[in-house]
C-alpha cells in the first residue's frame, strides 16, 4: 500500500467534501474516486488522441468501451453485494438487541431464582431447628 499526500486550497476541498456528501461516499472513497475518474479520463483521451492522429487503432475505443461495459456490470454487482450487506447488518443488529434484552431478563430471572432459593434454603434450616426428631429429604 503505498500512502500520498496532496493538497488543496479550502474552496475546492469545499466543493469535493459536498460532492462526496451527495453521493455518501467518505473522505478516502471520495478521493480513490477521483483518482480512478482522472485517470480512466486521461487514458480515455490519450486514446482518443491517438486514433485521431492514425497512432491507435480504432480497437483502442473498442477495447474501451468493453472496459466501460464490464466495469458498469462489476459496478452494478457491488452495489448490490452491499445492499445485501447492509440488509445482513441491519439483521445482525436486530437480532444482537433481541439476545441483550433477553440475555438482561434472563440475569433478572436467575437473580430472582437464587433471592427464592435462598429464602427457601434458610426457611428448611429454620424448620429443621425447630422440629428435631423429624428428618429432612435433603439430609439423605
Amino acid at each position: 500500500m503505498t500512502q500520498w499526500t496532496i493538497e488543496v486550497d479550502e474552496e475546492t476541498a469545499q466543493r469535493w467534501r459536498a460532492f462526496w456528501e451527495s453521493h455518501e461516499l467518505g473522505e478516502l472513497e471520495g478521493l480513490l474516486y477521483f483518482l480512478s475518474l482522472g485517470a480512466a479520463y486521461a487514458e480515455g483521451q490519450a486514446t482518443l488522441a491517438g486514433v485521431a492522429a492514425g497512432t491507435h487503432p480504432a480497437e483502442e475505443v473498442e477495447r474501451l468501451i468493453r472496459r466501460l461495459v464490464e466495469i458498469e456490470g462489476r459496478y452494478a454487482v457491488m452495489k448490490f453485494r452491499l445492499f445485501q450487506a447492509e440488509q445482513a447488518l441491519r439483521r445482525w443488529e436486530l437480532s444482537h438487541g433481541a439476545i441483550e434484552t433477553m440475555n438482561a431478563g434472563l440475569q433478572e430471572v436467575v437473580r430472582r431464582l437464587q433471592e427464592e432459593n435462598a429464602r427457601l434454603r434458610e426457611a428448611l434450616r429454620h424448620l429443621q431447628q425447630n422440629t428435631p426428631a423429624s428428618r429432612s429429604p435433603l439430609d439423605e
